[in-house]
């Protein structure tokens, strides 16, 4: 096996659209818009203050997923098919909007705070109108798998070592993997160039093959074009003195068309007029 080198290290941008919470977009901003079949890449924060949770009031999707991995605090969801849930530290929260669904989602303020790591899905065409699905998993129901020197990694989507996540329905099939690295350690982990594959560092500093990638910054891995009988893998590595955690995601491009109007993202106009036309008449939600 080879090492995937680092094509592109992607800063992020603030956005502004939830009153309390800070946004720092990698994915979906006017610098990345698109990384095929990945849609948005948020770090969202929420500092402690007098309100017990701040975030997004109910709003519509259409044709993407979501997953939402708890860093710090609790997430709290609430949407059109009576789902109410909330989660903790170390677990996520994965929503198929399919044809249609309206929801909520609030982050703890109160003297804790909380941080949380956004991932939007597209959906392949021929799943865009799928019914609607969420999943809340706790962080006592996400496998880790254990490497030398202390290394931990769960495995939210996808398979790592023979162990396969509890997020099992996602409709690009991703690997969704949350890495520990003590200081000074090394692991070696599966991406294969065939797949789209990027790793968001949020905390500490991780070298990457050989470029150091900082907390707060998105690494998307190269992806030359290569025979289907080579897999590669990449390597990550702590430095001397700090701890470093960060994300890895992989998934198959799509190479679909892509049309988004707001939350909603479809493959022509034509499904976005429908969108629209269904937001106005009320018939949004089936």
């Amino acid at each position: 096996m080879s090492i995937r080198p680092v094509a592109l290290v992607a800063e992020p941008t603030e956005a502004a659209e939830a009153v309390g919470v800070r946004i720092l977009r990698s994915l979906g901003s006017e610098r990345l818009v698109l990384l095929d079949p990945f849609l948005l890449l948020d770090h969202l924060h929420v500092s402690p203050a007098p309100e017990p949770s701040l975030g997004f009031p109910r709003h519509p999707h259409r044709g993407i997923e979501t997953l939402t991995y708890v860093v710090k605090g609790w997430v709290k969801h609430r949407d059109s098919l009576g789902s109410d849930s909330q989660v903790g530290e170390g677990g996520v929260q994965w929503m198929r909007a399919g044809s249609g669904i309206f929801h909520e989602e609030y982050l703890q303020a109160g003297e804790q705070g909380s941080e949380a790591l956004q991932v939007w899905f597209n959906l392949p065409a021929a799943q865009k109108l799928t019914p609607p699905e969420y999943q809340a998993v706790a962080s006592t129901e996400i496998p880790e798998v254990a490497f030398p020197g202390g290394v931990s990694v769960q495995v939210v989507a996808g398979e790592l070592s023979g162990v396969q996540g509890p997020v099992t329905r996602t409709g690009i099939q991703a690997t969704y993997l949350v890495v520990t690295l003590p200081a000074g350690t090394s692991v070696h982990l599966p991406a294969p160039r065939s797949q789209t594959a990027f790793a968001y560092v949020y905390q500490g500093s991780v070298h990457l093959g050989e470029r150091e990638v900082t907390a707060g910054h998105l690494a998307i891995f190269a992806d030359e074009e290569i025979t289907e009988s080579e897999t590669e893998e990449i390597l990550a590595t702590a430095p001397k003195d700090a701890e470093a955690r960060f994300i890895l995601v992989c998934a198959t491009p799509l190479r679909e068309p892509v049309f988004q109007y707001r939350s909603s993202v479809m493959n022509t106009v034509s499904q976005i007029g429908q969108v629209v036309r269904d937001l106005e008449n009320g018939t949004f939600v089936q």
